[in-house]
């Protein structure tokens, strides 16, 4: 396993952990709709799956990756305008960076 395997590996597990974390808090704190946290939780479980069946069955699930991902940005699109009526541009922008980060990871890796 190379460096860029292992950073694959932390920043997906910890990127797909903190989303089901913030899905799961947000299911118990209900400030928003059920279906906006268990979508971040969904997605974040899409992440983590993808990535470690990737490494155990060294078969290529870019396509499942993505939608994963895609998940969790539609999640919070939709938590940010729920909770705070506006969407934080500056936050979906970083999100943006790391998503593309763990796509471009995760094809040079495989």
């Amino acid at each position: 396993m190379n460096a860029l395997s292992i950073c694959l590996l932390i920043l997906g597990i910890a990127y797909g952990g903190l989303s089901i974390l913030a899905g799961i808090i947000q299911m118990k704190q209900k400030n928003i709709n059920l279906w906006s946290s268990l979508l971040m939780v969904i997605g974040g479980s899409i992440i983590i799956t993808t990535i470690i069946f990737s490494y155990i069955l060294m078969y290529h699930m870019s396509a499942l990756l993505i939608v994963g991902l895609v998940i969790i940005h539609i999640a919070t699109i939709r938590n940010g305008f729920n909770m705070h009526g506006k969407l934080n541009p500056k936050h979906h922008i970083i999100r943006l960076g790391i998503s593309i980060l763990i796509i471009a990871l995760y094809l040079k890796d495989f």
